[in-house]
């Protein structure tokens, strides 16, 4: 059995795949810094840079950018996935985190565009069936974050963290984090990373998986 767990932004979103007890993470940023590449790709963490479409100054041509760049974002994640998995499309299970009740507006409305764009494609290839998604707080909850900093960002990286699993970008987090980092903050995608790691432990549990 194959499980994936999504962390889905128009932006920077990341996906944690389990195949037999083997960890492995990929995230595929817009416009990622140089530095910040090479320091997640030296913890064994997959980086597939996109670059941005200027989207113009009319409604419409805002939407047409969006709507071709969540196409793009799409096919350019099911392209990865099917090179990782080999082309395997049976036994597998994928999660999302759904949309937090504060969401709205017009940044909610995009994420919900391009996620829903990427779980059409996906559920033609892996069957929707095979797609489950959790609430926020859920996820929080399965890590032990629900009651702890405000986004639950840092803690959630700190839980992976404590995981006992070898693999350099989880040792690195146990070990000596300040190597995944700026200054005093981590670098951009590693709370996306840590994200779907619990999403997918969600799934796991949630589903008796």
């Amino acid at each position: 059995m194959i499980y994936i767990g999504f962390d889905f932004s128009c932006n920077k979103p990341a996906c944690c795949i389990n195949i037999n007890g083997n960890y492995h993470f990929l995230v595929w940023p817009l416009e990622l810094d140089k530095k910040s590449i090479e320091i997640l790709a030296t913890k064994d963490i997959v980086v597939l840079n996109r670059d941005r479409i200027e989207a113009g100054t009319t409604s419409s041509e805002k939407f047409r950018v969006h709507v071709t760049m969540a196409g793009i974002l799409a096919e350019k994640i099911l392209k990865t996935l099917e090179i990782v998995l080999e082309n395997k499309t049976e036994n597998i299970k994928i999660a999302f985190e759904g949309s937090s009740f504060g969401s709205k507006g017009d940044a909610g409305l995009q994420l919900a565009g391009y996620r829903y764009i990427l779980m059409d494609k996906l559920g033609k290839l892996y069957g929707l069936e095979n797609i489950y998604t959790y609430a926020p707080l859920t996820i929080k909850s399965i890590a032990g974050c629900a009651s702890k900093d405000k986004k639950g960002k840092d803690s959630m990286i700190k839980a992976l963290s404590e995981q006992n699993i070898d693999h350099e970008f989880i040792k690195t987090l146990r070990d000596n984090s300040q190597s995944l980092k700026k200054k005093t903050n981590f670098v951009s995608c590693v709370d996306d990373i840590a994200d779907s790691f619990w999403i997918l432990q969600t799934m796991i549990i949630k589903e008796n998986l």
